[in-house]
Order: C-alpha cells, then sequence, then structure tokens
C-alpha cells in the first residue's frame, strides 16, 4: 500500500482523510462563574491540570467546580478541504465540525459543536463545558471534521453521511487526581462474576445492575484479567490504547442502549422522570432521535413510541443508528487494525 503523509494520509480507509490536519488550540477557562483566565500552556502541552492540586490555582476542597468551560480556536486549513472533497463541493464543503469529549472511566461521550454544514476553510471559536458530575480522571477532547450529508461524486472521496475526514491534535484534561467520593454519570467498578452472586454466570464481558433504580452501576468483569489489563491503559496512540477503545466501543453501545430503554419507560405522561442520569439520557439522546430542541417534547415522543408495539421496532432501529454515529466504532476498529497492520 502506497503510503501517504501522517497529515493525509489514506491508509486502511477507502477515501482520503487527513490526519492531525485540524488546527486546535486551548488558551483560557472559566470555572463556574469565576473570571475566565488564561490556561499559559507551554508549546506542544496538551495537559490541562483542573485538579484541585493543579497549578492553575483552584479553590481548596474535593471539589474544585461544577463547570468548567474551555475555550480556544479551531482552524480548517485550505488544504485540509482540498484533500478530503471533491473540486465541485470545496466551495462550500458539507461538513460539520465539532469537539468530541470522552471521559474512559465514566464511559461518557459528547461533542461540542463548533459549526454546522457548510464549513468553510477558516478559523472559528470553540467553547466547551465540562460537568463535573459526569467526569472521573481525565477527559479527552479532540476536534473532528465530518461529512454532513450523502454525496454523489463517483470518485475516490467518502459520500456517506456523517463519517469523519479530519481530525486535530488530542487535549487531555486533568478532573481530579484520585477517585473522589462524589458519583459520576455511572459509577464503575471491577468484580469477579464467578465469587458474585448478585451478578450474573458465565464468561460475560460486563453487566449493568439497576438494583439501585436511582444510580445504575456498571460492573467489568475481572475473571477476564487479559480484558481489564487493556482497560487500565492510558495513553491513546499504540496497541494497548487501541485495543482499549475497541473494548469500550462495545461496552458502551450496550450500556447506552439499556439506558435510553430504561429512560424510556420511566417517562411519565408531562414528560418527566424520577432521576438525575434519566433526564441526562433523554437530554442527550431524544433530541437527535426526533431532530427536536424541546427536550419535553422528544421525551413524550420516546414515551409514546415506547410503548407502542408497531412502532417499538423502528425505534430500536433509530437508536441503533444514532449510536453508530455517537460511538463511532468504526474508527477505532480502524485504529486497531493500522496498529495491527502496522501501516
Amino acid at each position: 500500500m502506497v503510503q501517504l503523509s501522517q497529515r493525509h494520509r489514506r491508509t486502511a480507509l477507502p477515501f482520503p482523510y487527513s490526519n492531525d490536519g485540524l488546527e486546535f488550540d486551548l488558551d483560557t477557562y472559566t470555572l463556574d462563574d469565576q473570571e475566565t483566565g488564561s490556561l499559559n500552556l507551554k508549546a506542544g502541552q496538551t495537559r490541562v491540570d483542573l485538579t484541585a492540586d493543579g497549578p492553575i490555582g483552584l479553590s481548596e476542597g474535593h471539589q474544585p467546580w461544577n463547570k468548567a468551560t474551555l475555550s480556544g480556536r479551531l482552524v480548517v486549513p485550505d488544504d485540509v478541504v482540498f484533500t478530503v472533497f471533491p473540486e465541485e463541493e470545496r466551495d462550500e464543503p458539507p461538513a460539520k465540525l465539532y469537539v468530541a469529549v470522552r471521559c474512559h472511566k465514566t464511559i461518557y461521550r459528547g461533542r461540542s459543536m463548533v459549526s454546522e454544514d457548510p464549513t468553510t476553510p477558516g478559523t472559528y471559536d470553540v467553547e466547551i463545558n465540562l460537568e463535573w458530575s459526569n467526569l472521573r480522571g481525565k477527559v479527552e477532547l479532540r476536534p473532528y471534521l465530518v461529512r454532513a450529508e450523502r454525496g454523489s461524486s463517483d470518485g475516490d472521496y467518502a459520500t456517506r453521511s456523517n463519517v469523519r475526514l479530519a481530525d486535530g491534535k488530542i487535549y487531555t484534561i486533568l478532573i481530579d487526581s484520585s477517585e473522589r467520593e462524589e458519583r459520576a454519570f455511572i459509577d464503575g467498578e471491577e468484580m469477579s462474576f464467578s465469587q458474585s452472586a448478585h451478578l450474573p454466570d458465565g464468561e460475560k464481558l460486563y453487566y449493568l445492575d439497576f438494583r439501585n433504580e436511582s444510580r445504575p452501576k456498571l460492573w467489568i468483569n475481572s475473571d477476564n484479567p487479559r480484558i481489564t489489563d487493556v482497560l487500565q491503559r492510558d495513553g491513546s496512540v499504540g496497541a494497548g490504547p487501541r485495543m482499549r477503545d475497541v473494548i469500550l466501543d462495545q461496552i458502551s453501545y450496550g450500556i447506552w442502549t439499556q439506558l435510553i430503554v430504561r429512560a424510556a419507560c420511566a417517562i411519565d405522561y408531562e414528560g418527566e422522570v424520577d432521576y438525575e442520569w434519566q433526564r441526562t439520557v433523554i437530554q442527550s439522546f431524544g433530541r437527535q432521535l426526533y431532530e427536536v430542541e424541546d427536550v419535553t417534547e422528544a421525551a413524550l415522543r420516546l414515551r409514546d413510541e415506547i410503548k407502542d408495539s408497531k412502532k417499538l421496532p423502528h425505534l430500536i432501529q433509530r437508536i441503533d443508528n444514532e449510536l453508530q454515529e455517537f460511538i463511532n466504532p468504526r474508527s477505532q476498529l480502524i485504529n486497531l487494525m493500522e496498529e495491527g497492520l502496522q501501516i
């Protein structure tokens, strides 16, 4: 296979992809209602310490903030657009630009939208909001340029919608320096399933426990030590982290499916639910499933479909489509393939 540069490479993808082609820089932060401060990052520094003991001068205490906002810029260079789009689409590229937010420990995935279709070459302001209650340990931020609509080109370019075409460097945000007592979006813990009466028999990989409906808990089966060892890997490149990401994608898909269905079944006649995690799920997925802005409207439509045997199969199909876009397992599988093939 012909090798291209790391910036613009084809690798295992059947279309041009711009690796690290987006220029991503963070420079300021705001914690809760405090004044905006400078991150004072050195050249090449991509780790931001927002822990209570970090260098920014946070207030003492176990929880230094509830909401953090990181701001900066994203640049889409001309050569990236030239590389990943056919000539007829380069003036108004059918693309959206966002920053993916990922926390491995809480299996949290979100995104901060930067630009909707079309996204032309240029500089864009970035503002990323992080909620303390959803996160633990560290968070990774990475920008992506994504195709927004299906294309008609018969050439070598990507034509499917929601396909990633370019990315940028990863920022690692340190949230806390140790395991905190406050509960994150989902509690997670390793446990030997064979030694626990309340966990399923067999060689299960994970189990989502709803015995406490107000606080679901994820159990990872420590009877699979080779897998649990991989899940503890740090970093974003190399075979270990790539395998970790593929495993987490598989776990995430099953967990989010269960959470969406459980939350849908809990919605009352006014579109309300009892627990915070249910509200978070509906806010994260309900509006996307029905393409509406109002959360209550999305909740009521979700409640209607989950209880209708004729509509349910179509709902499950849309949930599957939404999760494939949200998790994007294809990307992590390709990364792992490239490591294995040493491309």
